[in-house]
């Protein structure tokens, strides 16, 4: 019932800032704009969002051996993308970490390993889109962003303060003994487990690296996906715009109010692009097209959630330790 009632509200302000958007635009113009589509350029937009899986995925299961997770590659690209498949085409934000980490658990008997990796995944991923939005700021001078570098900096410098937390030693100590005093048992024993599982991390900073080398493509990827779709709509923004103002739109529709940041992601998405005298109508166009590439390719994980069939790497013991991290 909870469940239900949290994605219902998601809904209402999914539609609710939608209807808004609308009604400040001209529906007539944006419905124009959508049927002069080109899309050969929305094809290509799916294809970067489809390369932007697939490096996800590859970025998932470099954690993923760091963590000595016995998932081979193949596992890791069908359960990356069943989880993609869930966030975007299914209700809910966070359905689709839960396959994934369900899956691990299923494939190595592993819990909190699984978590860390997973974690540690969407933890890098944010941190990567903070600092493009922040570094590609720099190269729109006419656009007045102080408002919201004063939102994004202190995110990037809250990720900053938590990966150090995580990765040290005596901070994370000090936060078990914390939590052990004030969460019941179990609880405290699950947030002790899994900081064990993060602190690996700490003695692999060459994988940290490339990890997040691999994660700013992931992301270029899809600030790729919502350019070709401003050119299918025939958006004259140059791609520079696109570095700098997707970024921002994307951190700020990861705020769980909505469902996957629709309506959030359009009403940011023009107000950043109406600075440099972009039409509204074309943004929204492009905005909901962009967003329609990444469910097209999402569907992708739709045909093995439902023939998949999770199988043990040939190595893997009979009886794998329920969590050994």
């Amino acid at each position: 019932m909870k469940s239900a009632l949290n994605v219902g509200i998601k809904l209402l302000v999914s539609a609710g800032l939608l209807y808004y958007l609308l009604l400040r635009s001209d529906l007539d113009a944006v419905t124009d704009v959508f049927a002069q589509t080109a899309f050969s350029f929305f094809w290509v937009a799916v294809l970067c969002f489809v390369a932007s899986n697939a490096l996800g995925a590859f970025q998932w299961f470099l954690l993923l051996g760091a963590q000595d997770l016995r998932v081979s590659f193949r596992q890791a690209v069908v359960f990356y993308w069943i989880g993609v498949f869930f966030n975007n085409v299914l209700l809910g934000n966070i359905g689709g970490d839960a396959m994934r980490i369900y899956d691990v658990r299923r494939v190595t008997g592993q819990i909190s390993a699984g978590v860390a990796a997973t974690v540690m995944d969407r933890f890098i991923g944010l941190f990567s889109t903070c600092t493009l939005a922040l570094l590609t700021f720099l190269l729109v001078a006419e656009v007045r962003p102080a408002g919201l570098v004063a939102v994004l900096l202190p995110v990037w410098g809250g990720l900053v303060i938590l990966l150090a937390m995580g990765l040290s030693r005596r901070a994370g100590s000090f936060l078990e003994r914390q939590t052990a005093r004030v969460l019941p048992v179990r609880l405290a024993d699950t947030i002790s487990s899994l900081r064990r599982s993060i602190v690996v991390y700490r003695h692999r900073p060459k994988l940290l690296l490339s990890v997040w080398a691999v994660s700013l493509s992931v992301q270029f990827c899809r600030i790729l996906v919502y350019w070709y779709a401003g050119l299918a709509v025939g958006l004259s923004a140059g791609l520079v715009y696109f570095i700098a103002f997707q970024p921002v739109a994307a951190v700020i529709a990861a705020l769980p109010i909505s469902i996957g940041g629709l309506g959030v992601r359009e009403n940011v998405l023009v107000g950043l692009f109406h600075q440099v005298g972009t039409s509204d109508d074309a943004i929204i166009a492009m905005s909901l097209l962009g967003y329609s590439a990444g469910i097209v390719a999402s569907l992708l994980g739709g045909l093995p959630f439902v023939i998949r069939k999770v199988e043990r790497p040939d190595s893997q013991d009979a009886n794998p330790e329920s969590d050994t991290k």
